[in-house]
């Protein structure tokens, strides 16, 4: 499986990936799976994290955003592991009644989505689960990470950044296309593009998002300068 290393000597794995991301963050003692994946990738989750957890619990499940697609395991994680949830507090009642609402789009076809989604919403439930800990702006997680609050394609949103270098982003940005950062839903789109700019400020030279691949400070930097001053 890919996986990052950092200056500090924390390690990153790819998890579970595809149609939605999630990520294994040890550093030191301390272990940290970011967002969970769909439910039908629960076989592949258990199976990297028995083997990279080695029988030990997993320190902290962050969920970046309480959206199904990353939260639909966050149950199973937190008994099977004795995980503590880490969530912002403006998602902490989504994850406790197991449903978020499905977020705005952001082009014709993303609106049209959402418009026929938000009739048939059952599709956006999933297990619900307890948080253990919320978060408001920052959050200081490990000795090498830290949680930032990045909304705009939610209020709730939140990124993982290690050791200043390596940005976990959840939705807050997009690797589907190698020219565009841009996400397809996003509920609150000029706050979206100042969490771009707090992301640059952390000096990050890698943006793991949510869903498609990496994508590097030089095209987020280009993105931040296309959108400047849009709504």
């Amino acid at each position: 499986m890919k996986k990052w290393l950092t200056t500090s000597g924390c390690t990153i794995y790819h998890i579970t990936q595809g149609t939605s991301n999630s990520y294994l963050v040890l550093d030191g003692d301390d272990s940290v799976l970011v967002d969970t994946g769909y439910r039908r990738s629960r076989d592949t989750l258990r199976e990297k994290l028995d083997d990279l957890l080695g029988g030990r619990d997993l320190s902290w499940l962050v969920l970046t955003h309480t959206h199904y697609d990353h939260a639909e395991n966050a149950a199973m994680v937190k008994k099977h592991y004795n995980a503590r949830i880490v969530v912002h507090k403006d998602g902490a009642e989504h994850l406790k009644q197991g449903c978020s609402p499905i977020p705005c789009g952001t082009n014709l076809i993303t609106r049209l989505l959402v418009g026929v989604g938000r009739k048939i919403n059952r599709i956006s439930r999933y297990e619900s689960a307890n948080p253990d800990i919320l978060v408001d702006d920052n959050y200081h997680l490990t000795p090498h990470s830290y949680l930032l609050h990045t909304p705009g394609h939610t209020e709730g949103s939140m990124s993982l950044i290690v050791d200043g270098e390596v940005a976990l982003v959840g939705d807050a940005m997009f690797g589907v296309f190698s020219w565009s950062i841009f996400p397809p839903f996003a509920n609150d789109v000029p706050t979206m593009k100042k969490s771009w700019n707090k992301l640059i400020k952390t000096g990050c030279a890698i943006f793991l998002p949510g869903h498609g691949t990496p994508n590097s400070r030089e095209l987020v930097i280009k993105q931040c300068e296309k959108y400047e001053g849009t709504v």
